[in-house]
């Protein structure tokens, strides 16, 4: 009896120690999870930027146009090059996105396949 509570704990200390091995790495790696979450937040303020001048230049349109059909013309052109913009962030946020995701991808696996590694050595 005593030998299997010495094993079941040796397992328990073994799985503990290769979750805080995991978690070392990881943590020594979260670089990449911090400059990552920047570009987005950086983005994201790029994108509400992009909101912005558009708001106000719709806004503005009123202001500049003499005759309500140049007025509508305006609009829809303003509209349309909006459209264009948010099209190419839309384009850059899945970069950004695949970026992202392929590096965590990576760490999570490195640090997933030293741990199994271990454990079948030291199994063996």
């Amino acid at each position: 009896m005593i030998d299997i509570q010495k094993q079941f704990s040796e397992q328990l200390d073994q799985f503990t120690q290769y979750q805080k091995d995991a978690v070392e790495k990881l943590q020594a790696k979260s670089t990449a999870g911090v400059n990552s979450w920047e570009k987005f937040a950086r983005y994201n303020l790029a994108v509400m930027n992009d909101v912005v001048d558009f708001t106000v230049e719709q806004a503005r349109l009123a202001t500049k146009a003499a005759e309500p059909e140049e007025f509508f013309n305006k609009q829809i052109d303003n509209a349309s090059a909006f459209a264009k913009v948010v099209e190419g962030r839309t384009k850059e946020y899945i970069d950004l996105l695949s970026a992202a995701a392929s590096t965590a991808t990576e760490e999570l696996q490195e640090a997933t396949k030293e741990n199994v590694v271990k454990a079948v050595k030291k199994s063996a």
